[in-house]
């Protein structure tokens, strides 16, 4: 992921390295309440960042609520996991 956009209310628009962007619609997550509560905070909502080393958008110092980059790009593109381990080569193809 390379860059992020915090929208209101609990949706963030997102781009990776290859060009795939879109809107991610977390308010599920948001109603279920626990940790994610504190999206509720807009301060705390508008703390969301890239971090570094693993892609996650994450809020707070990082390790308070993440989401996985894969997750997301699953939603900014409408594929499912099975469909990403379809594309992907196979051990020992050229």
């Amino acid at each position: 992921m390379v860059e992020l956009e915090v929208r209101e209310p609990y949706r963030i628009w997102v781009r990776f390295d290859n060009g795939a962007e879109g809107v991610i619609d977390l308010s599920d997550s948001a109603a279920l309440g626990g940790i994610f509560s504190q999206w509720s905070n807009q301060d705390f909502w508008r703390s969301a960042h890239i971090v570094a080393d693993s892609g996650a958008v994450a809020w707070g110092d990082g390790s308070e609520i993440d989401v996985c980059p894969l997750s997301l790009y699953l939603d900014v593109t409408g594929q499912t996991f099975e469909d990403l381990r379809a594309e992907a080569p196979t051990a020992g193809s050229a």
